[in-house]
């Protein structure tokens, strides 16, 4: 038996068994991500969520992180939010700089308000 540390996995559970079910990478599954783009988003209005991208841009998941400058300090004063069109509940810390996944098929369905005019993050969306 082999133990390995993953930040963040899909489970799905056997409806019969109750058996945890994981696929190894390559193994019949989803393939990998071929590509991946990403850049920094700013917002100009706090009291006016953006989405992420504009154009519809599919894909299997989007890391999205704190702006950081060449030091590592933090940039934003404030936490980011993510989430839908409607909410935007899920904080992201000035401090974050490993940042957090979030697996969606489009990146585009990502929304982003600030605290503070003009601050945002940086994302690297996997296609």
């Amino acid at each position: 038996m082999s133990r390995r540390w993953v930040q963040s996995a899909s489970v799905e559970i056997n409806d019969q068994t109750g058996a945890l079910l994981v696929e190894e990478a390559g193994g019949g599954g989803a393939s990998p991500p071929t590509s991946l783009t990403g850049g920094t988003k700013t917002v100009a209005a706090a009291t006016t969520p953006e989405k992420l991208v504009a154009a519809a841009t599919p894909c299997q998941f989007v890391w999205l992180g704190a702006r950081v400058d060449a030091s590592g300090n933090a940039v934003n004063t404030k936490p980011v939010f993510l989430g839908d069109n409607a909410n935007q509940n899920i904080p992201l810390l000035s401090s974050n700089f490993e940042g957090m996944v979030i697996q969606i098929d489009d990146a585009s369905k990502l929304y982003v308000k600030v605290g503070v005019n003009g601050e945002g993050l940086v994302y690297r969306i996997f296609a």
